[in-house]
């Protein structure tokens, strides 16, 4: 008979610097994609608006049904993209401190407030990793004190 080790038999490995590095350039990989996607999205809604405001020679006999049904999703992808290029920024920032091995700086970076910031504009994902990222340093943090 043999037996079989569940992952709750074994004890958590502790967070490492190199590990946190791997997870923020997945998460700054996955927000350089994000970022297009939105920014193409509000590109295509504005032509899309643009578009039909010169079919009817502006006269706004399409508003509801045209230019406000496209215009607003586009504003939306727009501010999401805006908010995505925040979020990057803040991870490269991250991955610089971690890359230099500065604890300090990382925490100092790592913040819930910019995990729920990147779920609700760059599409859950990378908010789920800067979330896991963000108790890993946290759990660095404890061990080098």
């Amino acid at each position: 008979m043999t037996t079989v080790s569940r992952p709750a038999d074994r004890a958590l490995a502790p967070p490492t610097l190199s590990g946190i590095t791997s997870k923020l350039q997945k998460t700054l990989l996955v927000e350089a994609l994000v970022f297009v996607g939105n920014s193409a999205a509000a590109v295509a809604l504005i032509i899309a608006t643009y578009g039909m405001a010169t079919e009817d020679h502006f006269t706004g006999t399409t508003l509801v049904s045209g230019y406000l049904a496209t215009g607003i999703p586009a504003a939306l992808f727009a501010a999401a993209a805006a908010l995505t290029a925040c979020v990057a920024v803040r991870t490269w920032k991250m991955l610089d401190a971690a890359g230099r091995g500065d604890v300090a700086a990382l925490a100092r970076l790592s913040s819930p407030g910019w995990a729920v910031i990147a779920m609700i504009a760059s599409w859950v994902i990378p908010g789920r990793m800067l979330q896991q990222v963000n108790s890993a340093v946290g759990e660095l943090g404890n061990e080098s004190r």
